[in-house]
């Protein structure tokens, strides 16, 4: 079976659907990921700061651990830990490649779901 590209399941438990809990996070989670997700493609594209990689991957593992975007968080950690040892170069601009695709297919249906509680606590 194909993992879908959007997970809310977690996000949906510990909510306990709760719509204004539910806009509030994905409203959060909007402002932070996709700059995050931006600025370690700019820290990836110049690979010269390993640590800098590190630390941001590092920032956004908790954002995509809650909003699940297909193999984001899987490719956040490789990326942790590659950086964490100054090493895989290729591998982790493949990873952020991924990152990238999936994450831009995801933000429509992230955005349907926060205007969808946006709506119901109006």
């Amino acid at each position: 079976m194909e993992q879908q590209i959007l997970d809310l399941t977690f996000l949906y438990n510990v909510s306990d659907n709760d719509p204004v809990y539910l806009y509030d996070v994905i409203n959060l989670f909007l402002e932070v990921v996709p700059p995050g997700i931006e600025k370690l493609e700019q820290l990836v594209n110049k690979m010269d700061d390993f640590d800098a990689i590190h630390k941001q991957a590092h920032f956004l593992k908790s954002s995509a651990a809650i909003i699940k975007v297909k193999d984001v968080f899987d490719d956040l950690v490789k990326i942790v830990s590659l950086a964490r040892e100054h090493k895989g170069k290729e591998d982790i601009v493949i990873r952020m490649n991924n990152i990238s695709a999936n994450f831009k297919e995801a933000l429509p249906l992230i955005l349907t779901e926060k205007e969808k509680y946006r709506q119901s606590i109006s």
